[in-house]
């Protein structure tokens, strides 16, 4: 009897940690920024809403399995982090200039597979926690349309 009991409380304890450690984890995973200079301006869709609107310097954003997410209002938010599978799915990918730290970085285009620079008006696409950097247009609509064939 006192071997099942033990047994349960261990099994217990760590089915407590495991679920603290998931929370922590997905917590971190769904903090709210303010949005970059080079965001703001930018008409998005709320993912939960549906709605297109000009982000603000006080639009409530989210990054989440590598995509950006921006919200009209604080309920929003607080929707998408109770359930955030039903909303990611209906996410867009967003362009953004290049961070003052990637500029002149030397990479290569996901879609041309050329090497080039990176400059101030270079597009970027942040795709599953990693960023994707274009030498044109037309390479940032090919990987808008199958993100995963070039994501590696």
């Amino acid at each position: 009897m006192k071997t099942r009991v033990f047994a349960i409380i261990i099994v217990s304890t760590f089915l407590v940690c495991m679920l603290a450690i998931t929370g922590k984890i997905l917590a971190e995973e769904l903090a709210v920024r303010q949005p970059t200079q080079s965001e703001i301006g930018k008409t998005v869709t709320c993912p939960v809403m549906n709605s297109k609107f000009e982000v603000t310097r006080s639009t409530p954003v989210i990054d989440y399995k590598g995509m950006s997410y921006y919200f009209c209002c604080e309920p929003c938010v607080k929707e998408f982090k109770a359930n955030p599978g039903k909303y990611a799915a209906a996410g867009e990918l967003i362009v953004r200039q290049p961070t003052q730290s990637e500029i002149g970085k030397v990479t290569t285009c996901p879609v041309m597979k050329g090497k080039f620079e990176v400059t101030k008006s270079t597009p970027v696409i942040d795709y599953e926690g990693k960023s994707y950097y274009f030498c044109c247009e037309s390479c940032i609509d090919e990987f808008k349309k199958n993100p995963d064939k070039y994501a590696k």
